[in-house]
């Protein structure tokens, strides 16, 4: 009977230090990465700015692919700039372009990211100027995939 119980212990002991080698090569290798609020956030700005008929500002915007394929950390870095460059392009403090502190939280996010050492990213003013809307489209397809790979449903 005290046999089976030590057995019993040592597995039980076994199977949380294995689950406990996975999460950490879960986090050394590629946390899950996961906002909800993030995309309902840049939903609320691509409201604002069709809202905003004469507004005309040009951002440099990465792709999906820049993001996927070796340079996430430096794609969210130019999404994050670009951001501060649409709130002055905007100019209203009371726009939830603003208040929703895009930039604030984008930075935040990107404290989970890891990028491959020695990853030829390129520059965020090598990307195509497109609109304001056509940006934070771009944006919020990117923090969709995000969640569509590292969100548990």
């Amino acid at each position: 009977m005290l046999r089976r119980q030590r057995t019993d212990t040592l597995l039980t002991v076994l199977l949380w230090l294995l689950f406990f080698i996975a999460m950490t090569m879960k986090q050394a290798y590629g946390i899950s990465i996961c906002s909800k609020e993030l995309p309902r956030i840049v939903q609320k700005c691509i409201e604002e700015v069709r809202k905003m008929e004469s507004f005309d500002c040009r951002l440099y915007t990465p792709t999906l692919d820049d993001y996927q394929q070796k340079c996430p950390m430096s794609t969210l870095t130019c999404f994050e700039k670009e951001v501060n460059v649409l709130v002055l392009e905007s100019g209203n403090k009371s726009s939830p372009i603003y208040k929703l502190k895009l930039s604030f939280r984008l930075k935040s996010l990107k404290s989970f990211i890891k990028q491959k050492e020695g990853a030829n990213c390129p520059d965020c003013e090598v990307h195509r100027e497109r609109a304001a809307k056509d940006f934070l489209t771009t944006l919020l397809t990117i923090l969709e995939w995000m969640n569509n790979k590292g969100c548990s449903h």
